[in-house]
């Protein structure tokens, strides 16, 4: 196999697949990059659309990368298309799951965690928080 067949055919088609991802999810709105600086004076750059053809390439490639000696040329060509048309939807995907996952974790932590009150009536400045099992019950003072 040649240069173009394994690397550039491969990223070629990923692109394309990046702009079939916008005409498919974002309704063919395709919006250039640019850069603008903020109220302290900051550049910022956004991508626009590039940033799912660039996604779309990087997909098409990595996807066929560890099968390319053992599958067809035009199943290759398949899948990068198809995987820069999802890439960007999987890759957003897959960072909504992680995320989640991180969420849930620090939630299942913080729940053996209780506030103990320390100050009367004030500030909760002072108030301490202890792991649920060293908690010790206040008795009613009445």
């Amino acid at each position: 196999m040649s240069l173009i067949e394994v690397i550039l055919l491969p990223m070629l088609m990923g692109g394309i697949g990046g702009l079939g991802h916008i005409l498919i999810f974002k309704n063919g709105h395709f919006t250039f990059p640019r850069k603008f600086i903020d109220d302290q004076g900051e550049k910022h750059y956004l991508f626009g659309s590039t940033k799912d053809i660039i996604i779309g390439v990087l997909a098409g490639y990595l996807s066929v990368l560890p099968v390319i000696d053992t599958i067809p040329m035009w199943y290759a060509i398949y899948i990068s298309l198809l995987s820069g048309i999802g890439g960007s939807s999987v890759i957003t995907r897959k960072m909504e799951q992680s995320l989640a996952t991180t969420k849930e974790s620090y939630i299942q932590e913080l729940s053996q965690y209780q506030l103990e009150l320390t100050s009367k009536g004030g500030s909760s400045n002072h108030n301490e928080v202890k792991p649920v099992g060293k908690v010790e019950e206040k008795k009613n003072q009445g």
